[in-house]
């Protein structure tokens, strides 16, 4: 019993340094992800912000247009 407990505590130091890259890397991807879907959806928010603003100049456009096609008397 002793040997496979001192053969299982020798494998996890032996493994500890790759577990401790894997962890960091997973943490660092992850990290990475959601800096990316934040970037997305606030890209996703102007862009609609912007097709917003466009159909309000246009309507005004068009309004404007009117107003000079037909005066008040």
């Amino acid at each position: 019993m002793d040997f496979l407990l001192a053969f299982v505590i020798t494998g996890l130091v032996a493994s500890s340094g790759w577990i401790a890259w894997g962890l960091s890397r997973g943490w660092s991807r992850a990290r990475a992800r959601r800096h990316e879907l934040h970037l997305a959806q606030a890209r996703s928010a102007a862009a609609l912000r912007q097709a917003e603003i466009r159909e309000i100049e246009l309507a005004n456009e068009t309004y404007q247009d009117f107003v000079r096609r037909h005066p008040e008397p």
